[in-house]
């Protein structure tokens, strides 16, 4: 997915304005939640999404979306992460 078609679907699902986010390598966090649903768009670099249950590693041009309340981590491989990511 280009950046142009991820903003068109941030604002078509009512999300708010995306900003730049870089992870660092090898992250690792508590498992967590947040009060707010997310989408994100991997710029660079690998970007793992570890629910409970599964883990989803997702590469440049890869998007996924996070619904509020959901327990989760943020991981990142050897070279760390840049993502876009919006909330709403």
């Amino acid at each position: 997915m280009t950046e142009d078609q991820f903003r068109q679907q941030l604002q078509e699902k009512g999300y708010g304005e995306a900003k730049i986010r870089e992870f660092e390598p090898n992250q690792d966090k508590e498992m967590h939640t947040h009060d707010l649903s997310a989408m994100a768009l991997v710029m660079r670099g690998e970007f793992i999404l570890a629910l409970e249950s599964e883990s989803t590693s997702y590469a440049p041009g890869e998007w996924c979306e996070l619904i509020a309340g959901t327990v989760h981590t943020e991981r990142t491989g050897p070279d760390g992460a840049t993502v876009l990511l919006a909330y709403k």
